[in-house]
C-alpha cells in the first residue's frame, strides 16, 4: 500500500511540474524582422539578473515586429491625412499632345475681331500647356474626408499604443513563466540532492543490514522520476526562451532568470481612464461617422475653378500661338448606376459596425477589469497559502529525513515527504510568479504597462513609444 502511495506521489509531482508550465500562457512567437537602422540581433545585450525584465521589455518595445508594424500603420494613416488635406489645394497638370487631322484645322479658336488670315491651318499640330483645377469645397465633402482621415489616424495611434501594451504584457508573461520554471527546477534540484543523500544512506544501511534492499530500490526509482521531471522542465524552459527571443526580435535569449524577489504591491487604478483599445474604438466610430458625411455630401453640387494655358503650333514649332482661359464649373451627378446610394449604405453599415465594436470593447473592458482584480486577490491568497504549506512541508521532510537516517522511517515515507516538499517549493515560486502575472494583467486592464517597464532605462529612447496612463506604484 505504501509503495502505491509513493508511486502516486511521484506521478503527481511530474504532472504538477509539467501541468504548471503548460497552464502558463504561451504565445506563438513572430519571426525576426530586421529594420533599417536597427542593430543586428547579435548586437543586443543579454540582460543581467538585476535589470532582466525591464531590459527585456525595452527591447520588445523597440524591436518587436508587431510593435514596429503598428507604428508603420500609424505613419501610414498620418500620411493619409495629408493626402486628404491636399484635395483643398487643387492640382496643376502639365500636358503635351500631338494631333493629326484628316484635313487642315485652325491652330486656335477664332476671336474678336475675326481675322482668319492670322490663324494658320494645319493637319499636323503639336500643343503643350498647363491645366489648373481648384475645388471650392462649398458642399464640405473634402472637409468630411479630412475629418475621417484624422479620426482614422487617431485610431491607428491608439491601436499602436495597445499593440505595444499587449506585446509588453506578452513578454512579461513569458518572463514570469521562466521564473516559475526556475523555481520548479530549483525545487527539483533540491529534491534530487536530498534523494541522492538518502540513496547513500540506504546503501550504507543495506551494507550493515539496517535498511532493506526494497527501500534502496524505491529511492533509486524516485531518483529516476525526478531526473525525468528535470529534463521535462529543461525542455519547457528552452521552448519559452525561444519564444521570448522571437518576441524580442533577437536570435536567442540565454540570460539567467532569478525567481521573483517578493510579492507586488497593490497598484493604484483609475476607472475613469480609458485604455488605448477604447480610445481606438472611439476614434474608429468618429472616422466612420465622418465617412458617412462624406458619402452624403457627394450628392451635393461640386464647384471648381479651372484654368488653362496652351501653346499650339503647326508641325511642332511653326507659327506657335498661345491661348489661356479661366472658368468656373459646377457638377452634379445625375446617374452613376446606384454607386452613390450604395456608398451611403456601406458607410451606414460601417458606422453601425464601429458602434457595436465600441460597445463590445467597453463590455469586455468592464469584465476584464473585474476579472483582473479578482485574479489579483486570488493570487494574493494563493501565495500566502503556499507559504504556509511550504513551512509545513519543510518541517515534515526534516522529520522524515532524521527518521530514515536512524532506521526508524521507511523509504516510502521519506520519498513522500521529499515529493511534498518539492511540490510546496515549486508551488510557492509558481504562485509568486502567477501573482506578478496577475499584477501585469491588472495594469494592462487599466491601460498601463508592466511595472518593470517603467523601472528600466531605455536603450533607444527615440524608438520607444509613449505609453499613456501609466500607473504609479
Amino acid at each position: 500500500m505504501k509503495a502505491t502511495n509513493t508511486l502516486s506521489s511521484l506521478i503527481a509531482l511530474v504532472v504538477f511540474v509539467s501541468g504548471t508550465v503548460a497552464a502558463a500562457p504561451v504565445w506563438q512567437a513572430q519571426p525576426t524582422v530586421e529594420k533599417a537602422g536597427t542593430p543586428p540581433a547579435t548586437a543586443i545585450r543579454q540582460p543581467s539578473k538585476t535589470d532582466a525584465l525591464g531590459h527585456i521589455l525595452q527591447i520588445i518595445a523597440e524591436r518587436s515586429p508587431d510593435v514596429l508594424a503598428a507604428q508603420a500603420a500609424q505613419r501610414q494613416s498620418q500620411a493619409q491625412v495629408e493626402q486628404a488635406r491636399a484635395a483643398w489645394f487643387g492640382r496643376i497638370d502639365a500636358y503635351a499632345v500631338s494631333q493629326h487631322y484628316n484635313d487642315p484645322r485652325l491652330t486656335r479658336p477664332i476671336t474678336q475681331p475675326p481675322n482668319v488670315a492670322l490663324y494658320p491651318f494645319g493637319s499636323d499640330q503639336f500643343g503643350y500647356g498647363v491645366e489648373v483645377q481648384l475645388p471650392l469645397d462649398i458642399s464640405g465633402q473634402i472637409a468630411s474626408a479630412v475629418d475621417a482621415a484624422r479620426s482614422h489616424a487617431n485610431a491607428a495611434r491608439w491601436s499602436a499604443e495597445d499593440v505595444s501594451l499587449r506585446a509588453l504584457l506578452q513578454g512579461a508573461a513569458l518572463f514570469r513563466n521562466l521564473q516559475a520554471l526556475t523555481g520548479q527546477r530549483a525545487a527539483l534540484d533540491k529534491q534530487l540532492a536530498s534523494l541522492q543523500a538518502s540513496e547513500r544512506v540506504a546503501r550504507k544501511g543495506l551494507a550493515v543490514g539496517t535498511i532493506a534492499r526494497l527501500s534502496l530500490l524505491q529511492v533509486q526509482a524516485a531518483l529516476s522520476e525526478v531526473q525525468a521531471s528535470i529534463a521535462n522542465a529543461n525542455g519547457q524552459e528552452r521552448k519559452i526562451r525561444f519564444q521570448l527571443a522571437a518576441l524580442m526580435g533577437i536570435a536567442e535569449f540565454s540570460a539567467p532568470i532569478a525567481p521573483p524577489d517578493g510579492p507586488p504591491a497593490a497598484p493604484a487604478t483609475n476607472p475613469d481612464l480609458a485604455p488605448p483599445r477604447i480610445e481606438a474604438a472611439q476614434s474608429a466610430l468618429q472616422a466612420s461617422r465622418a465617412k458617412m458625411r462624406t458619402a452624403r455630401r457627394a450628392l451635393y453640387p461640386q464647384f471648381f475653378i479651372n484654368g488653362n494655358w496652351n501653346r499650339n503650333a503647326i508641325q511642332w514649332n511653326e507659327q506657335s500661338i498661345d491661348t489661356w482661359q479661366i472658368s468656373m464649373e459646377m457638377r452634379v451627378n445625375i446617374w452613376s448606376g446606384g454607386a452613390q446610394s450604395s456608398g451611403i449604405d456601406a458607410a451606414q453599415a460601417a458606422e453601425d459596425e464601429a458602434r457595436q465594436r465600441l460597445q463590445s470593447a467597453r463590455d469586455n473592458l468592464r469584465a476584464a477589469r473585474e476579472g483582473a482584480v479578482a485574479l489579483w486577490q486570488a493570487q494574493d491568497q494563493a501565495y500566502h497559502a503556499a507559504l504556509a504549506g511550504l513551512n509545513a512541508a519543510q518541517e515534515s521532510a526534516h522529520i522524515e529525513q532524521d527518521r530514515f537516517r536512524s532506521g526508524l522511517g521507511s523509504a516510502t515515507e521519506l520519498i513522500d515527504a521529499e515529493a511534498a516538499l518539492a511540490r510546496s517549493r515549486a508551488t510557492c515560486v509558481g504562485a509568486l510568479a502567477s501573482w506578478w502575472q496577475a499584477d501585469d494583467a491588472l495594469r494592462y486592464a487599466y491601460g498601463a504597462p508592466p511595472l518593470a517597464y517603467g523601472d528600466a532605462e531605455p536603450s533607444s529612447p527615440h524608438d520607444i513609444p509613449h505609453i499613456p496612463g501609466a500607473i504609479q506604484p
